[in-house]
């Protein structure tokens, strides 16, 4: 793998610079460093910092801002009333790590003193929440003291990455055309489109406005958009060939999309750009279901210039898009009763897009036994085609006519999320699309039996663990088997060749090559497995919080290289297909390879409270992909948070370390 140097730098990631060999042993007496003052820093009475899950802490003191040993401090989450209980250390601190995000009610109490409830607190992902209790004695109310919608504050000056959030309120509000979550991260600042994007133009579906597949599909702070890293979960969704996602969930099935536009903790990695993580929406104590329908006609959009020319109507197009959500406890009568326990949440979406394209071409208006091609549509503009010398010309007439070209795709995901005790849970989550697209079939030259569709087939299925040991000592454990299997297939099968015949119009209506037969051009198939497995393991010692762990992932990716599997006859004009007269044959053999590669990353971080109002983030991390046999990965991080007026209104950021981008097996397939 190839390593980039993050420069030090404020609000955001710096520029990257590539690393040379004799820089190594810098780098390690950098790691050494680090190590050492990790291992020897002496524990300290902190806040955490969880990318994934939420930190909730704070001091609990009396009415003379005197603290309260031993007061204990109980975090509920609303939906599961599922909870969590802590007891406040001899300075009064309290602290509750790798929460789930969500709306949570937090209730402190000691004896003698009446309890004090904050409620309605809505978190998001990777957030430090700083909450104080002040207990009265209970003297003086008998009652507990209930705090409503409280707030968290607006700035977290504890964290020393950069980011955003796209939470559920703004998800469910805001308006995107394609259905897709990962087209909301454009909503955050530090967001830019990849390169050569087409995006936003025009919908010709030529091959020529394509972006590359390796060109990636956003990009951060200005990074390359191939080096990001995305997750479901927590849990890879990348597609290893590609740099773009591996399966893209239905919106309706996402509570959260979370942006990290840097990587300063050590404890991701497989890109030295950003992280991008969706996390899917859980069930509750309540039976609830929605149901909806996107519908869209051409009759609600403009003609276009061509077939204004063309004297033709508007193309037929409709879009429909059904689809519904349902979750709750799972409920099974005189058996089984999940209420507090056992939740579901369920999506599915199934989304119709009935688009249409027209072939605009010339074709011999006679006939080769051999190859028959579809007879003009009109004799009226037929013409003798002026071919260069030594090829022949033929009379030649326009064929026009519109095709379907459907797209189908169908998304589900189901998730089950089951508390085995007050200290331990799990939750298991399935993924599934059927993808089935025609709308890249541009027409033009290429007639109906030449045309190509893409296919997109995605599985998964992961579960997560989380055991606490202790109020301390927290456990993770994540496992992913996931397959892809994205193709582009040639529709008139793969038995007849491809015949490709020069276009000569005299008057230069037009160009180009007609295609005929069944087109391999650019078809492809694949076959994408993957096994993932990663341990992360929290422990809070006094002001520090330290984490460790591992990923590992391993991946078997089969190309098959379709073009020309058929044969490829190519004829310089339409007098020389007549004649039978190739000017050249082509066919491609022994098309497949197969990768093999395993990733391991190992990590470990601390975050040190060295002041109230500076925080500092520090750790190493391993990196291994064995496809191209090198060990030497390791990537210093450092960071740092920094609140100057120590009002909880400024932060200032900065962070710099080393960081690795996973390996595109198509670059290794390219040798």
């Amino acid at each position: 793998m190839r390593p980039f140097k993050i420069l030090p730098n404020f609000l955001g990631p710096g520029s990257y610079r590539s690393q040379s060999q004799r820089r190594f042993k810098r780098k390690r007496i950098l790691l050494v460093v680090l190590l050492s003052a990790l291992l020897s820093l002496a524990p300290r009475p902190n806040a955490a910092q969880d990318l994934d899950t939420v930190t909730i802490a704070g001091h609990v003191t009396d009415q003379n801002d005197a603290v309260i040993p031993g007061a204990s401090v109980t975090a509920t989450l609303g939906k599961t009333k599922a909870g969590r209980t802590v007891v406040a250390d001899g300075d009064g601190r309290y602290k509750i790590i790798q929460l789930e995000p969500g709306t949570y009610s937090v209730k402190a109490s000691f004896a003698g003193f009446a309890a004090e409830e904050k409620s309605d607190l809505t978190t998001i992902a990777g957030q430090n929440v700083q909450f104080d209790f002040t207990l009265k004695p209970a003297t003086v109310t008998a009652e507990p003291v209930i705090v409503s919608a409280a707030e968290a504050p607006q700035v977290d000056t504890t964290r020393t990455v950069v980011g955003g959030t796209v939470a559920t309120r703004e998800i469910e509000s805001l308006p995107v055309n394609s259905r897709s979550p990962l087209d909301l991260i454009f909503t955050l600042g530090g967001v830019a489109e990849e390169p050569l994007s087409t995006r936003d133009l025009a919908n010709d579906r030529t091959p020529s406005r394509s972006t590359p597949e390796e060109a990636g599909i956003f990009s951060l702070s200005g990074g390359t958009a191939y080096s990001n890293n995305i997750t479901i979960d927590g849990l890879d969704n990348n597609d290893d060939r590609a740099a773009r996602e591996r399966f893209t969930p239905s919106i309706e099935a996402i509570d959260e999309v979370q942006i990290i536009r840097n990587q300063f903790a050590a404890e991701y990695g497989r890109a030295s750009g950003g992280r991008v993580n969706l996390r899917t929406r859980g069930g509750s104590n309540k039976f609830r279901g929605r149901g909806y329908y996107f519908f869209r006609d051409e009759s609600l959009n403009a003609n276009t210039w061509k077939n204004n020319s063309l004297g033709l109507r508007r193309l037929p197009l409709q879009e429909q898009d059904p689809g519904f959500t349902l979750s709750g406890p799972i409920v099974i009568p005189k058996i089984f009763n999940g209420r507090d326990r056992t939740f579901f949440f369920t999506a599915y979406e199934y989304d119709k897009l009935l688009d249409s394209t027209l072939i605009n071409t010339l074709v011999p208006v006679q006939q080769n036994p051999l190859f028959p091609l579809p007879a003009p549509n009109t004799l009226s503009g037929q013409r003798l085609e002026n071919a260069t010398s030594p090829a022949l010309s033929a009379t030649v007439a326009p064929f026009i006519t519109g095709v379907s070209t459907p797209q189908r795709n169908h998304i589900f995901t189901t998730r089950v999320d089951h508390t085995f005790t007050d200290l331990h849970n799990g939750s298991l989550v399935f993924q599934l699309g059927r993808l089935n697209n025609l709308r890249q079939f541009g027409g033009g030259n290429r007639l109906a039996q030449a045309l190509e569709g893409k296919t997109r087939n995605n599985d998964a299925i992961s579960y997560s663990d989380n055991y606490v040991f202790s109020a301390k000592a927290v456990a993770q454990t994540r496992f992913q088997f996931s397959q892809l299997t994205p193709a582009v297939i040639a529709i008139g099968g793969t038995t007849t060749p491809v015949v490709l015949v020069g276009i000569n119009d005299p008057l230069k209506l037009v160009s180009g090559t007609l295609v005929a037969g069944t087109s391999t051009s650019g078809a492809t198939d694949r076959r994408e497995k993957r096994f993932q497995f990663q341990e992360i393991f929290s422990y809070v010692h006094g002001q520090h919080s330290l984490k460790f762990g591992g990923d590992i992932q391993k991946i078997k990716s089969t190309f098959v290289d379709l073009s020309d599997a058929t044969g490829t006859w190519d004829f310089d004009s339409a007098g020389d297909f007549l004649l039978n007269t190739p000017s050249r044959f082509r066919q491609n053999f022994l098309t497949t390879s197969t990768q093999h590669n395993t990733y391991t990353g190992l990590f470990v971080q601390d975050e040190w409270r060295l002041k109230q109002n500076l925080t500092l983030s520090y750790g190493v991390r391993w990196e291994n992909e064995n496809i191209l046999r090198d060990v030497n990965n390791f990537g210093p991080r450092l960071a740092f948070a920094y609140d100057p007026f120590k009002s909880g209104k400024t932060v200032i950021r900065g962070g710099a370390g080393i960081f690795y981008n996973r390996v595109l097996l198509r670059t290794i397939d390219d040798f």
